[in-house]
């Protein structure tokens, strides 16, 4: 069972997110638990800090073979911090629940994570990140109308699951259509869609 420990100080933002992650079968801990047996234990899978612990605390390597940090919005000084090899994920303070549980899910996989609401902040040079690999240059005008849909929902961080909750579809359909996007725009993972659509300054949006 993989171990993920949250560190944030706010109580009502940790107990949100115990409890979304830990209603998916995770073991979850929070970071004063790391020493209840009176001696130090092994990192966690993948531990979520806040933005300020990454440069404040020296021992925030002990806490996770992997770090998603939290942030403050786009104007977060973490943006402005050197790159932190062990950071494999970005999220905001105001995602809702789904958007954490796929970050862990992402980088549990080895993949990383970033909010797509945080994309924008790390295309536009105003911070000290870049976002690897190189993005694709293919255009969002090639995809159908319907993939485009599925585009958007996948931009704003929705799984599979949720998509076709959302459209009233089934489910396979959906992969059918995410391939399709992935595909035409030549991009790795979802990450990258969310990445380019933001990069191409469209809506994030629609209309059900």
């Amino acid at each position: 069972m993989e171990r993920i420990l949250v560190g944030i100080s706010t109580p009502s933002a940790r107990r949100r997110m115990t409890e979304a992650l830990a209603g998916l079968g995770w073991l979850v801990s929070g970071k004063d638990d790391r020493y209840a047996s009176g001696r130090p234990v092994t990192p966690a899978d993948v531990a979520i800090i806040e933005s300020g612990t990454v440069d404040a605390d020296p021992s925030v390597a002990e806490w996770g073979k992997r770090v998603i940090v939290l942030v403050n919005g786009r104007s977060d000084a973490f943006f402005r911090l050197p790159r932190c090899a062990r950071v494999a994920g970005i999220v905001d303070r105001d995602d809702p629940d789904h958007g954490y549980v796929r970050a862990v899910r992402e980088v549990l996989s080895g993949r990383g994570w970033i909010s797509p609401e945080l994309v924008p902040t790390l295309l536009s040079g105003r911070a000290g990140h870049t976002l690897p690999p190189e993005l694709p240059t293919a255009e969002i005008t090639q995809l159908t109308g319907r993939e485009r849909t599925v585009a958007v929902l996948v931009a704003e961080g929705l799984s599979n699951s949720e998509i076709a909750e959302r459209l009233t579809i089934e489910r396979s359909t959906v992969k059918f259509h995410v391939s399709n996007v992935l595909r035409k725009l030549g991009c790795r993972d979802r990450a990258q869609v969310a990445a380019l659509w933001h990069s191409q300054a469209l809506p994030v949006h629609f209309a059900a």
